[in-house]
């Protein structure tokens, strides 16, 4: 079994330098890669970390910030789900992982992170649209990949959804419906997602000429905020709610039954998200896959691509969403 960069070379036919850009992704021509990776998978060869990172100038160590409560992390599926896809992908890369949450604020997890000179590179969720943290990673020369976007920053790579599109499909099918008076229970005011949800809610009303005054309610992303937010608009007598995410709409089918209302007969219901539970309410929800353990995967994978390629430019990646019909909004229709 080879052991050193010089037993590689030898088996190889090529020099030690070669073997080692290589290793480290380095410039050479395909034929010379493919015979030096036919002798690294024969001879079971893993490069010694330590010795990577002083020849590369990189850890092999990726930081993923979630500035979330860590209680959350592993109660809430969404950022479960995320955490879930990237890891997944890190470890595929042979890539460590370093996670990095809310414990402090926002400006020392940004020094701390900057200080340590660690990592190669980092994930960071970037919800709101204005965040200290997330502008600092991107000041800085650590390649950076956002999941949410940062269209207004040409420099920025991130990984998202089209949020205006999608709540623009959902709205349009409640319209589609017949529904007259339609509202709408946002995510929290400041994020992309939520600010985003609320336009595509409003381009689709717009377009079928019905007024939005008085029928938008601001939420927290959580299912006490749908519960409150869906007894204001019954109040004001909507015949459909769609929410900024599943557990909004959980909650608002909460505050829908408290009433004696029938969903979808007497309000149709819709959310964002399509986690887990959504398909096992009663009735089953309709509402918007947006793929979030595929989000973590493809983020891990443009952070891969930055690595590789420094000079190649911000990646942008727009994954497609799916409109999920169910009961909640058509009666007898199964989810497809």
């Amino acid at each position: 079994m080879a052991g050193t960069l010089d037993d590689l070379a030898a088996l190889s036919g090529v020099s030690r330098a070669t073997v080692s850009r290589v290793i480290n992704g380095g410039s050479v021509s395909p034929s010379t890669r493919d015979r030096v990776m036919a002798v690294l998978e024969s001879s079971n060869y893993r490069p010694n970390l330590a010795a990577r990172t002083l020849a590369s100038g990189r850890s092999g160590v990726v930081g993923i910030v979630m500035h979330v409560d860590p209680r959350l992390l592993f109660q809430d599926p969404y950022f479960s789900q995320l955490l879930q896809g990237m890891s997944d992908a890190l470890s595929e890369g042979a890539t460590g992982m370093m996670l990095w949450l809310g414990n402090r604020s926002k400006e020392e997890t940004l020094e701390r992170i900057l200080g340590m000179g660690l990592l190669g590179g980092v994930i960071v969720t970037a919800y709101n649209l204005e965040d200290p943290l997330v502008d600092g990673l991107l000041a800085s020369s650590l390649p950076t990949v956002l999941v949410g976007h940062r269209r207004a920053d040409r420099t920025a790579s991130y990984v998202d959804v089209d949020h205006v599109r999608a709540a623009d499909t959902v709205t349009s099918h409640l319209v589609k419906l017949g529904r007259k008076r339609i509202g709408h229970v946002t995510g929290r005011r400041g994020t992309v997602a939520g600010e985003d949800r609320i336009v595509g809610y409003q381009r689709a009303m717009d377009r079928a000429g019905m007024s939005t005054e008085g029928l938008i309610v601001d939420g927290e992303f959580n299912r006490a905020s749908g519960a409150a937010g869906a007894a204001v608009l019954l109040d004001a007598d909507v015949d459909a709610i769609f929410c900024a995410n599943d557990a909004t709409a959980e909650g608002a089918l909460d505050a829908v039954r408290a009433r004696r209302l029938a969903v979808p007969d007497d309000v149709a219901l819709a959310g964002f998200d399509d986690l887990e539970f959504a398909a096992h309410l009663d009735p089953p929800l309709t509402t918007v896959r947006q793929g979030i353990r595929d989000q973590g995967i493809e983020a891990a994978n443009t952070l891969f691509q930055l690595l590789a390629d420094p000079e190649g430019g911000p990646r942008r990646v727009v994954l497609p969403t799916e409109l999920v019909i169910r009961r909640s909004t058509v009666g007898g229709v199964s989810a497809r």
